[in-house]
């Protein structure tokens, strides 16, 4: 998988090329004055990546939670429950 980077701009003039890209499994980037605004994903890789993002939370919260005190089950409960709402 392929990153690529373009102007907003570029992004606008040029959308359905880069949808294309991203069918093909590329990730883009899109800045505006040189600055990172946004990025498009292919599906499937938003889905790894949430994944991810929420494996990274759960440990940063174990983590800080086990500098307070000892996790408890109805913490862990709550935790896992957070997102189902």
């Amino acid at each position: 998988m392929n990153s690529l980077t373009v102007g907003a701009f570029e992004a606008k003039t040029h959308f359905s090329q880069l949808l294309r890209e991203v069918e093909k499994g590329n990730t883009i980037h899109i800045t505006r004055r040189g600055k990172a605004i946004a990025r498009i994903l292919p599906e499937a890789a938003n889905k790894e990546e949430s994944g991810q993002d929420a494996l990274e939370r759960i440990a940063q919260r174990r983590n800080n939670l086990s500098l307070q005190h000892k996790t408890t089950t109805k913490e862990i409960l709550e935790f896992r429950d957070e997102g189902r709402k």
